[in-house]
């Protein structure tokens, strides 16, 4: 979020700003950009907000001279205008203001467990789809492997049925080839023994 701060038609020697909020919410992010916006005001223009509410606000910046003045200004019990309860105001809104920054480190640190978190949970998702699908493969390749089986022990059967036919037919031609020998011996034969008479 950006948030544009224009000249002041009262005061033309003040210049326009401008100031970028992340945040995840728009909710979240009006609430830091208003915060951040009434913080650089305040130390854009520490005397105009002197006597305003916006002193018990501290600012961000504890370096600087406008830091000091506003602490000296709401803390120190020897100034003229010292009030008890601007010094209440001013120690809740730093006690707030320190919270506040604490519970936004927090959420931080938080969310980006829960972005680690996220990317696991991703990482295991893709590794249990993996996982799935080398198992789906293995047993289709099992289920392959055992239809190659049953076709190798089917075309072993079918060979050794081949090989009994072909051992019959051997058999048979050994058989004929022994019928036709014996034809031929006793055709032999009986011709030896029609040759005397003639």
């Amino acid at each position: 979020m950006i948030v544009k701060i224009p000249p002041c038609p009262a005061h033309l020697d003040w210049e326009s700003w401008q100031l970028t909020v992340y945040g995840r919410r728009m909710e979240d992010s009006w609430e830091a950009a208003a915060r951040r916006a009434i913080e650089e005001f305040s130390e854009r223009h520490n005397a105009e907000v002197m006597d305003t509410p916006y002193s018990v606000i501290p600012l961000r910046d504890e370096t600087t001279q406008a830091y000091t003045d506003r602490v000296n200004r709401n803390l120190s019990y020897m100034t003229p205008d010292y009030n008890i309860k601007t010094t209440i105001s001013f120690s809740y809104s730093s006690a707030l203001i320190n919270q506040y920054e604490q519970l936004r480190e927090e959420n931080a640190m938080c969310r980006s467990k829960v972005r680690e978190a996220h990317i696991h949970e991703q990482n295991m998702t893709s590794a249990l789809d993996k996982i799935k699908t080398f198992k789906a493969k293995a047993r289709a390749r099992k289920i392959r492997i055992q239809e190659l089986n049953e076709e190798l022990e089917n075309r072993t059967q079918m060979v050794e049925h081949l090989e009994g036919q072909l051992q019959e037919a051997h058999e048979l031609v050994n058989d004929v080839q022994a019928q036709v020998q014996a034809i031929a011996d006793q055709a032999a034969v009986e011709a030896e023994e029609e040759d005397p008479e003639e």
